[in-house]
């Protein structure tokens, strides 16, 4: 448990709800994460419905500027807006559901400690002028501020 991840996970977003549900909670008790990139017109996993049963989901980023996927940028913000669309998240709660899984379910599933906003996290943010989390993914805001480890690197 905790050391097991499935990249991609198509044939989930494929299977009639009652499998859904029932392999979401077998993985959520196996502790096996799920990682999306939400790619093209192949299918996406159910995310709301493997948060609601306790699994860590991740958003990778594959595909930067090669021959499998010349469209990739690596700006996590931007694959949290396509999980979001591909997933038809509509509601500021949902879309939010697809930055957590660019943002801290990466940092879950990869086991980093100090990931968040907490007093003593590690200085890694993005900063863009939004009034909320949800609007950040859709708007395609300018980054104002961009630290890793505490040093700026773009503002």
């Amino acid at each position: 448990g905790g050391r097991v991840a499935v990249s991609h996970a198509y044939a989930l977003g494929q299977l009639d709800d009652a499998h859904q549900d029932r392999l979401a909670e077998g993985l959520a008790e196996a502790g096996v994460a799920i990682v999306t990139a939400a790619v093209y017109n192949f299918p996406v996993p159910p995310i709301k419905k493997l948060r609601a049963a306790g699994v860590t989901v991740a958003c990778g980023h594959d595909g930067i500027r090669d021959l499998w996927g010349p469209y990739g940028s690596g700006d996590m913000l931007e694959r949290a807006m396509h999980v979001a669309y591909r997933s038809t998240f509509r509601r500021d709660d949902d879309i939010e559901l697809a930055l957590e899984a660019a943002t801290s379910g990466g940092a879950r599933l990869l086991g980093l400690e100090g990931h968040g906003l907490a007093p003593g996290d590690r200085a890694d943010l993005v900063v863009v002028p939004a009034g909320n989390p949800a609007e950040a993914v859709v708007v395609h805001p300018p980054r104002t501020l961009v630290m890793k480890d505490g040093v700026v690197l773009h503002n």
